[in-house]
C-alpha cells in the first residue's frame, strides 16, 4: 500500500512539475514584437513645451524612461547639441546646408549650389522643397500631393506626400492637444534612427 501511494504521489509531482515546466517555457517562447517602439506600445510625442526644435519625446521601455531627440528628417548636430532639417542651413554659414551621408554618422556642411535656403539643385535647376506648385514642383504624382522633400528614412532628397492632419468636427481629439507640424513626420518616428542624438552617440543597440 505504501509503495502504491509512493508512486501515485510521484506520478502526480511529475505531471504538476511537467505543467509549470511547460508554462514557464510557454512564457519564454511568447511571440514578442521586437519592432515596437517599446514594450507598453507607446508611441514618439510632440511636446514642445519639454522637447526642443525639431526634437519628439521618444518612450523607452520603462514607465517613466523618456528622451528628446530628433524627429524624423532632422539631424543631430553635435556642436550646438540640437537638431536641424536635413538640407537646410541649420547651424551652418549662408549658402551652405546640412547633409548626413550615408558612410557618416555626424553630418556636415556643405555648400548649396541654390545659394538660398530651402532650395535644391535639380538637373541645372533650383526647386523649392515643399512646394505644390506645378511650376516649381518636379516629382510626379502632383495630385497625390507629392512634393521635394527629404525623405525621412533615408534621409535623401526625394519626392515625398505631404503628410495632413486633419480635424473633423466628430473628432474626439482634445482641442487643446498641441499636433505636430507635418514636417516632424511622427507618424514614422523611430528611437535610434540615423541621424539621431543617440545613433551619433553610439547608445543604440541593434536588435537582434
Amino acid at each position: 500500500m505504501f509503495q502504491l501511494r509512493f508512486l501515485m504521489f510521484s506520478a502526480l509531482f511529475i505531471v504538476i512539475f511537467g505543467v509549470v515546466i511547460a508554462q514557464v517555457a510557454y512564457v519564454e517562447e511568447a511571440d514578442i514584437d521586437k519592432k515596437k517602439m517599446n514594450l507598453e506600445g507607446r508611441k514618439p510625442l510632440y511636446v514642445p513645451a519639454r522637447c526642443a526644435r525639431y526634437q519628439l519625446l521618444y518612450p523607452g521601455d520603462q514607465p517613466n524612461d523618456w528622451i528628446c531627440d530628433c524627429a524624423p528628417a532632422a539631424l543631430y548636430y553635435p556642436e550646438t547639441d540640437a537638431c536641424y532639417p536635413a538640407y537646410r542651413q541649420g547651424p551652418c554659414k549662408a549658402g551652405e546646408i546640412l547633409v548626413l551621408y550615408k558612410e557618416k554618422v555626424i553630418p556636415e556642411c556643405v555648400a548649396n549650389a541654390c545659394h538660398q535656403d530651402g532650395q535644391f539643385m535639380i538637373r541645372d535647376k533650383c526647386y523649392e522643397f515643399g512646394n505644390n506648385n506645378s511650376s516649381n514642383n518636379p516629382c510626379p504624382l502632383k495630385e497625390y500631393t507629392y512634393v521635394l522633400g527629404v525623405n525621412p528614412k533615408t534621409l535623401m532628397v526625394d519626392c515625398v506626400q505631404l503628410s495632413m492632419q486633419l480635424e473633423t468636427r466628430v473628432s474626439i481629439q482634445d482641442p487643446t492637444e498641441v499636433v505636430a507640424p507635418p514636417d516632424y513626420h511622427i507618424e514614422l518616428a523611430e528611437k535610434c534612427l540615423r541621424g539621431s542624438r543617440l545613433s551619433a552617440q553610439g547608445r543604440c543597440t541593434p536588435v537582434a
